[in-house]
């Protein structure tokens, strides 16, 4: 087996056990075969018949990352091939999430005979029924959770294709559709390994697979599209999650300020200077979102109430597109499930985020009166209208009195500053990429020797610098925190991190949370 670090060798034993499976989380290997899945077949023979007959086929996508990423790559492998392509990005705001009836109605006018909805679909039956009485070929590509049966032409789904690709995403599912065309290539490629780190997929099968190659393509080369967003001269999983994923996501969250389809244009671009041109444009959206996020974050902020068993709070001056990142954030601060609300001339959109071990949906399982609801665990998006908001409020406090949850304790590594070096760090290269069902573990420095700390953006971040030499920084601090002593400080927990400034690499303890006596 690889010789590992003993820091890296901690990690291993303590997401692989079993001494005789460990082996294969430091293997590196070629994707899978393509699908012969009967749906992928079918799909095959579509779309060779359309190339053959000249239809027009329309690509019906979505506005985060994943969909985003997932257009991208169905409509340049659809058009490699040799076929006509039309795509449209529904609007956050005023549109929702999924394909509607009047995108159908538009495409049909346009003379598209067959749909192929990527990222979504599988809840879009009122819109599938409307393209099949047109005489429309209507094929879903989605990820998402089948509630019901799907009424289409074909379904490319997880659930229908082998094991290996069990866990792909909506530009995962893509990029197996393009595969099976012949026309794919390494940008499909690094497009789904970036959807894949952003959707939060389980990095194991082909998702594995797609991540690793995807992330040694851009270590390799520089590509003109998504390096620019890159300042870390050695990319992970890490880079992706945080200087890539939420600028992509940024235009579909400001969605009354860009039009989120021009970031499907950006990245299908060969024009340098077009490319150059969105590029600007996609990072002026981003620092427009992160001070956006800022300044509703500090406002929610002051309006939380931290006895509330579950936060709930609302503002008609929240930007909907920004209402889950303030939800996550408070979550992260006060370790409690949050809802937060923006409202409108309609009614509400809300947004909630929870700790690990309490169910969003689940919670709001018996509240009847939503307009529109979707989501998971951890996470969830919802409707409500005007007149039933008082309603929700109270059931907020009658479910939240009453309901009973146990917080998933995340496993971590008692660490010493000691371990915290360049190399200890670059050994965990060799178990990449972290994430779902390989969760990289927290690290737990106890009790650690604080030489000097300051604040800086107004108290905003911290740096601590331990008698060791080695910085912990603790970005996003909650406020709560600059008001506690330091030397009431029982721990550290945290990822390790290399950090580059004008060429020089140091080690850094990166905290995510501080235990107090």
């Amino acid at each position: 087996m690889t010789k590992l670090s003993n820091l890296a060798q901690q990690v291993l034993n303590t997401l692989e056990p079993d001494l005789e499976k460990q082996e294969k989380w430091l293997e590196h290997n070629e994707l899978y075969s393509c699908s012969e899945s009967a749906e992928m077949l079918s799909f095959r023979e579509v779309i060779e018949q359309a190339k053959e007959e000249g239809q027009m086929i329309f690509v019906a996508g979505d506005y985060d990352c994943d969909g985003i990423m997932a257009t991208t790559i169905m409509v340049d492998g659809l058009r490699k091939f040799g076929c006509t392509v039309g795509f449209y990005i529904p609007d956050r705001i005023k549109e929702g999430y999924g394909l509607n009836t009047a995108t159908i109605e538009q495409a049909y006018q346009k003379g598209y005979t067959i749909l192929v909805t990527v990222d979504n679909g599988v809840k879009a039956q009122d819109a599938l029924d409307l393209a099949a009485s047109y005489g429309m070929t209507t094929i879903v590509t989605d990820h998402h959770t089948i509630e019901h049966e799907i009424d289409c032409d074909i379904l490319i789904h997880p659930n229908y294709l082998e094991e290996q690709f069990s866990t792909l995403c909506g530009a995962g599912i893509a990029f197996e559709c393009v595969r099976s065309l012949g026309t794919d290539n390494s940008y499909h490629l690094l497009l789904a390994a970036i959807a894949s780190v952003g959707d939060v997929m389980p990095v194991i099968k082909q998702t594995r697979r797609i991540i690793q190659q995807g992330i040694q393509l851009l270590n390799e080369k520089r590509e003109m599209h998504i390096s620019p967003f890159i300042k870390d001269s050695k990319v992970n999983e890490v880079t992706l999650s945080f200087q890539v994923v939420p600028k992509i996501n940024a235009v579909g969250r400001l969605c009354n300020m860009a039009n989120v389809n021009n970031v499907v244009r950006y990245l299908l671009s060969e024009d340098p200077v077009e490319v150059s041109k969105l590029h600007k444009q996609i990072e002026e959206i981003n620092d427009r979102r992160k001070k956006i996020s800022d300044q509703m974050c500090n406002y929610a902020m002051n309006m939380v109430h931290p006895e509330d068993k579950v936060i709930l709070i609302q503002s008609p001056g929240f930007h909907e597109g920004i209402i889950g990142l303030v939800a996550g954030k408070i979550c992260a601060t006060y370790d409690k499930p949050v809802i937060v609300g923006a409202q409108n001339v309609d009614g509400y959109k809300l947004s909630m985020r929870s700790p690990k071990g309490f169910h969003c949906m689940d919670f709001l399982g018996d509240f009847e009166e939503f307009s529109a609801i979707g989501g998971h665990e951890q996470a969830a998006g919802f409707s409500i209208d005007l007149e039933a908001f008082g309603r929700f409020v109270q059931y907020v406090k009658t479910k939240s009195a009453n309901y009973s949850w146990k917080k998933q304790e995340e496993s971590s590594i008692l660490i010493d500053p000691s371990m915290i070096c360049i190399e200890d760090i670059e050994s965990l290269d060799a178990l990449r990429p972290f994430g779902p069902a390989f969760k990289l573990p927290m690290f737990k420095m106890e009790h650690p020797k604080i030489k000097t700390y300051y604040d800086f953006q107004n108290h905003k971040h911290r740096r601590y610098t331990l008698d060791s030499g080695l910085t912990c920084m603790y970005f996003n601090q909650p406020l709560l925190n600059v008001k506690l002593s330091v030397n009431k400080i029982q721990a550290f927990e945290g990822q390790v991190q290399i950090s580059e400034y004008q060429g020089r690499r140091q080690p850094n303890f990166m905290i995510e949370k501080i235990n107090y006596e």
